[in-house]
This record gives C-alpha cells, sequence and structure tokens, in this order.
C-alpha cells in the first residue's frame, strides 16, 4: 500500500513537473511572440510612415515640377508675344509705343485697362491699342506715365469697321461681343471684321474679329482674349 502512495505520490510529482515545464514554455512562446509581433508591428507602423512621407515628398516635387513647367510655358508665350508686337512696331511706318497693362477692369459696369505710359512716353487721348491679335480699344485718360484704355467690349465704345469691306459701327455691351449697327447690306457667319480710320482714331484694316450668329442675330466675336492681356502696342491714326 505504501509503494502504491509513494508511485502515485512519485506520479503526481512528475506530472506536475511536466506541467510546470509546459506551462513556463507557454509562457515563454507567448512573450517571444508578443516582442515579434510588436516588433514587426512596429516596423510595418515606420516603413508605413517612411512610405507615406517618401509619397507625400514625391507629390510635393510633382506639384513644383508642374507649377515650373507651367510658368516656364507661361515665360515662353509671354516672349513669343513680345516678339510678334516687336515685329508689328518694326513693320508698322507710323509711331508705336510699347506699353504694359498694370491692371484690368473687368466688371457688369466697365471694361478698361491702366497701362504704363502716359505723356512722358508721347500718349495721346485717342490713341489706339491693339496687340498682335487684333484692336483692343482706344486711350481715354492720360497722365505723365500712364494711361487708361477703353476696351472695344466696353458699353460705352463704339468703333467704325468695315464687315468684309461694308461699313459699319461696333458697339460693346460689357460682354465678350460686340454689337452691329448702321450695316445696311446682309453679313454672314465668319465675315472678317476689321478696323476702319473713319473718325481719324484707329488705322485702317487692323483686325478687330468675326461675325458669329447668336439667336439668330449676328454679333463680332474680338479675336483679342480680353482676360489674358499683357502687353499692348499704342499706335496714332496716321491714315
Amino acid at each position: 500500500m505504501a509503494v502504491v502512495i509513494l508511485v502515485a505520490h512519485r506520479h503526481s510529482g512528475i506530472v506536475s513537473c511536466v506541467d510546470s515545464f509546459f506551462s513556463s514554455l507557454r509562457f515563454g512562446f507567448f512573450e517571444i511572440y508578443d516582442k515579434v509581433s510588436t516588433y514587426f508591428s512596429g516596423l510595418k507602423y515606420n516603413f508605413s510612415q517612411d512610405a507615406g512621407n517618401k509619397i507625400f515628398d514625391l507629390q510635393c516635387e510633382n506639384i513644383k515640377l508642374k507649377l515650373q513647367t507651367d510658368r516656364l510655358d507661361s515665360l515662353i508665350l509671354e516672349n513669343e508675344r513680345l516678339r510678334s508686337l516687336l515685329k508689328m512696331k518694326e513693320s508698322s511706318s507710323n509711331e508705336v509705343i510699347f506699353a504694359k497693362i498694370v491692371n484690368i477692369f473687368s466688371n457688369d459696369f466697365v471694361r478698361s485697362a491702366l497701362v504704363n505710359a502716359g505723356k512722358n512716353q508721347n500718349v495721346r487721348q485717342d490713341d489706339f491699342a491693339y496687340n498682335e491679335q487684333g484692336i483692343i480699344g482706344r486711350v481715354i485718360e492720360v497722365s505723365d506715365n500712364w494711361s487708361k484704355v477703353l476696351f472695344i467690349v466696353d458699353a460705352n465704345s463704339n468703333i467704325p469697321a468695315k464687315i468684309s469691306g461694308k461699313n459699319a459701327i461696333l458697339s460693346g455691351d460689357n460682354s465678350n461681343l460686340l454689337k452691329i449697327n448702321l450695316l445696311n447690306e446682309s453679313v454672314k457667319e465668319g465675315d472678317i471684321v476689321e478696323s476702319s480710320s473713319y473718325g481719324r482714331v484707329f488705322s485702317e484694316k487692323i483686325m478687330i474679329g468675326r461675325v458669329i450668329k447668336k439667336k439668330g442675330e449676328f454679333f463680332v466675336q474680338p479675336a483679342v482674349n480680353f482676360n489674358d492681356l499683357k502687353y499692348i502696342c499704342i499706335g496714332k491714326c496716321r491714315d
């Protein structure tokens, strides 16, 4: 009987030792697993953070390069326009004055611009303004070093013109179109509209635009983009 109790006691001790061993082993395993898991989680977070930062930096660099490209394109376009204006000046037999637009006034009541040339640059009232696209307007105010140019699309503007050689008066209405007045002959879409020297403000045959049809009526679509003006030529009628 004592032997049986001793064996049982020994067996219980062995089981207890084995349980303790496996418990320690399981605890060690979970501890290692937890550390490894924490390490890889941190690694994943750091990697994600680094990748995110790199992606952000690349996006910023991409935006910067795009802005530089846009600016370069703008400078190239501006250079081309200045070259065109220079050619116009060289080919003109009349006096031509270069001016830069300082400010544009564009709303429901006025369409005009302030330019950095005035009396000291020999600009006079009723000189006309144009660029490589066509007629812009006429000078209505002059100071020593600046002038105000009334756009042909302003509601107070009325200019003589020729539509495919036929005389007409064009008037603005503060939109981007010109009304056709005092024209006794018919016109059609696509007809070329040029300036007339009648009234001795504009020189002859400078591009104004083309005839378009809108809601059954004929208008003139100006050749000049009044939303994208930087430099102009100021000329004097000598015709």
